[in-house]
């Protein structure tokens, strides 16, 4: 079976959250599932992604294969080139300086025509980037949702028996755009309505794919029924209570995220094995340069700074963390008044709040295992990766149970937590009181019952993260799309 995955980010070459670390795990992972299954990933050349390349003294070759792609009276030339590493799936990269080599990935007043490129370009030249047609086209949130129209109308007949899979990474952001860019999107005008492409008179690319793909998912169950209500269905609800909307739960890789051998930690250690976890935690708070204190916990974030992951919430509470007792470490970049507001409460709070306005994979590490508890306090969440990289490094998750945050950290109840029955401590509405209950609830069992405090620690380095369950689950899609 032949899978070819098409995103506007894979990680490690370019990626700002989420759908970057899916889609560079993914692929892997369908390769090692079973014999047989041949998976590739297709992004663009961007500039971000030839800095990453050079860091790593990689150089992607040339395929040879171009694809010339209409775009009304001007032609755009797309080169493939192709990156093979041992172990791991292939990686192709769309190469079109003018459309990709620019600062930044998103952003840019063309997006949509950028995103129409590389969907065009990837529908061309499928059978010979796979060496042959792909049973599966793996489409990856807006930017790739043309190429479930495209295979459904205009290119049914070069790839006659290709299936295509839409995943809804952020519902929020949908691809809307000019109707004058519809000519050269290189759909017919039958699919420009109300059940397609069409939005007020606008395109909404995600729409479209969702209505023309043949299968529909996204990547937590509990997202997978949130979409399909006002509340968290971004004005597309109503499409999607019109589609089966299949919720397969995300993985981590779980050798980058491995406490027992991550380079980036002071020390190692696995759940067998919990106290030398205590030195990490130390070379976080010398970081800080804060004392040990044994009874006051560590919690840690590390997000994007916007209004959905809730953080302002963490913010109102920042005063009140001396009274818990509990410090803050903050690592993030995004809104400037949230930046502002975390670097203001660290000049306020020294002695318990630090806060670094930054994207730093390696201290993002030693925030996540050297912490003892880390908030996710997300307004909505599709599925969330960071409370499972906590849970594999024995740091416990205190998050809003919304989406993939209500899937991955289970709250019994104090009592059952402390007997190893939960994973984590959940609160159910995203206010700062609810977010103040669970600190408390975790602050007091860190302070009051370290054996209690230890069980859910272990109880979420037990469970199973890994893209493995998650690959099997995206198989048997495929091979009852492909019957």
């Amino acid at each position: 079976m032949r899978i070819l995955h098409v995103s506007s980010e894979c990680a490690p070459w370019a990626k700002t959250g989420g759908l970057g670390d899916v889609v560079g795990a993914l692929p892997d992972a369908l390769c090692r599932a079973k014999p047989g299954i041949e998976a590739a990933t297709v992004m663009p050349y961007y500039r971000a992604a030839k800095t990453a390349l050079a860091k790593q003294g990689l150089a992607p070759q040339d395929t040879g294969i171009v694809a010339d792609v209409s775009l009304g009276a001007a032609t755009a030339r797309v080169r493939f080139l192709r990156l093979d590493r041992r172990g791991r799936a292939p990686m192709l990269f769309a190469a079109n300086d003018a459309a990709f080599d620019r600062e930044g990935l998103y952003g840019h007043d063309d997006d949509a025509l950028r995103f129409m490129l590389l969907c065009k370009s990837v529908v061309g030249v499928a059978k010979a980037l796979m060496g042959g047609a792909p049973d599966v086209l793996h489409a990856h949130d807006w930017h790739a949702a043309l190429i479930p129209g495209l295979v459904a109308t205009n290119a049914r007949a070069l790839l006659p028996r290709t299936r295509t899979v839409l995943t809804l990474h952020n519902l929020a952001y949908q691809g809307v755009c000019s109707n004058e860019l519809f000519p050269i999107s290189g759909l017919p005008w039958d699919v420009f309505h109300l059940d397609a492409f069409e939005w007020y008179d606008q395109i909404n690319l995600l729409k479209g794919g969702i209505a023309l793909a043949d299968a529909v998912t996204t990547v937590s169950p509990t997202y997978a029924r949130e979409i399909k209500t006002p509340e968290f269905g971004s004005n597309l609800d109503g499409v999607l209570r019109r589609h089966e909307v299949y919720g397969l739960l995300n993985g981590i890789d779980t050798q980058e995220w491995d406490p027992a051998t991550d380079p980036h930690l002071a020390s190692h250690y696995d759940v067998d094995n919990l106290d030398a976890k205590r030195a990490v935690r130390a070379d976080l708070l010398r970081l800080c340069e804060w004392p040990e204190l044994p009874d006051v916990p560590l919690f840690g974030i590390v997000s994007r700074m916007t209004a959905q992951k809730g953080l302002d919430l963490v913010a109102s509470l920042v005063s009140e963390l001396h009274g818990l007792p509990a410090r803050l470490v903050v690592l993030g970049t995004g809104s400037p008044k949230l930046e502002e507001a975390f670097q203001l409460a660290a000049r306020h709070y020294t002695w318990n709040v630090r806060t670094d306005i930054a994207f730093d994979g390696p201290l993002s590490h030693k925030i996540i295992a050297g912490c003892d508890a880390l908030l996710v306090p997300s307004r909505f969440e599709p599925c969330g990766l960071t409370q499972m990289y906590a849970m594999r490094c024995g740091t416990v998750p205190i998050v809003h149970a919304t989406g993939g945050l209500a899937d991955t950290v289970h709250d019994p109840g104090d009592a059952a937590l402390a007997r190893g029955e939960g994973t984590g401590f959940a609160f159910k509405h995203p206010t700062v009181v609810g977010l103040r209950w669970a600190m408390g609830r975790a602050a007091k069992m860190y302070r009051k019952h370290p054996a209690g405090w230890r069980a859910i620690q272990q109880a979420g380095m037990r469970r199973d993260w890994s893209w493995t369950r998650s690959a099997g689950d995206y198989l048997k899609l495929y091979r009852a799309l492909c019957r």
